[in-house]
């Protein structure tokens, strides 16, 4: 988050600047709906930026999306290594199970 995040988000709360001063009489409320805002916002970063040591079943979407990408990258190296296999010899076959295996519970 950056500076012209934070003073969208003031002024989203009802902040008005004037020459760099508040102008609103009573200041309370304007914080309180700006920490709301900015706590939604770096809530919001943090579902996304995130990676952390999970469980398997980790619904976050970044755990989510990683497991997705790994699931992926692992079939596409499995994938080139049974097209080596058919080329030269079975001994790539095996390296792609293996591959396969790495991922199985």
């Amino acid at each position: 988050m950056n500076r012209d995040d934070i003073i969208r988000m003031a002024r989203k709360a009802g902040a008005m600047f004037d020459h760099m001063t508040w102008v609103e009489r009573d200041l309370a409320p304007v914080f309180e709906r700006f920490a709301n805002l900015v706590a939604a916002a770096e809530r919001e970063r943090i579902k996304w930026d995130t990676i952390h040591s999970c469980h398997p079943e980790c619904d976050k979407p970044v755990c989510v999306a990683m497991r997705k990408a790994v699931l992926e990258e692992r079939e596409a190296c499995a994938k080139v290594c049974e097209a080596e296999g058919e080329r030269v010899d079975a001994s790539w076959v095996s390296c792609a199970f293996a591959i396969r295996e790495r991922g199985a519970p």
